[in-house]
């Protein structure tokens, strides 16, 4: 693994000289890694590192959003599965609530179980179920999105590392080009100056 180069000239104000050689010998093997990099990689110009980097970027913003509709997904289902089972646990007592003709005394008597069976009826008839799922095939359901997101995840990581590695060579290499620049410039004031 490798990491962004040190800025020397923003550090070297506070710091001394052994900080300055310390920083470019890092830097050195900072720049060599990241080469290495590039090169175990086939990556042969910067227009197709920045290309793998927006590639990589794309697919971790993929996955990160399938993790997330999984997780949604997961939390719809247990709240679901939820739901029938407080329907189950309450209906005996709804239907003899209603037989009772829907006597105030047996309300009051079964007051919570009646209004948590009326909330789960509602959001039922809210989610447009006429039928309820079994809450076997809601448990089938929710293993395979949890098994989805957990290789989504597994990918999404390898895919986050992959990218961190290609733009901090992109930053490496992008600092290289402007040290040069800087270089480059400098030698020509110094050559104007001498041509005055």
């Amino acid at each position: 693994s490798f990491n962004l180069l040190i800025d020397i000239q923003s550090k070297l104000q506070s710091k001394g000289k052994g900080f300055k050689r310390w920083a470019t010998v890092y830097n050195l093997k900072q720049m060599s890694k990241t080469l290495l990099f590039l090169r175990d990689n086939k990556i042969d110009s910067v227009d197709r590192l920045n290309a793998l980097v927006a590639e990589k970027q794309e697919k971790r913003e993929r996955l990160l959003y399938a993790i997330q509709e999984s997780e949604k997904r997961l939390a719809e289902i247990a709240a679901l599965k939820m739901q029938i089972i407080n329907y189950s646990k309450t209906r005996t007592i709804y239907e003899a609530y209603r037989k009772a003709g829907y006597s105030k005394s047996f309300l009051e008597a079964h007051q919570t179980e009646i209004t948590i069976h009326k909330a789960v009826k509602a959001a039922f008839d809210e989610l447009g179920i006429k039928k309820l799922p079994k809450v076997k095939d809601l448990s089938l359901e929710y293993e395979q999105v949890l098994e989805e997101k957990k290789a989504a995840y597994a990918e999404y990581r390898q895919v986050k590392k992959e990218t961190q590695e290609l733009w901090i060579a992109q930053r490496n290499i992008a600092s290289l080009y402007a040290a040069e620049r800087e270089a480059d410039e400098e030698r020509q004031r110094r050559e104007e100056k001498k041509q005055r």
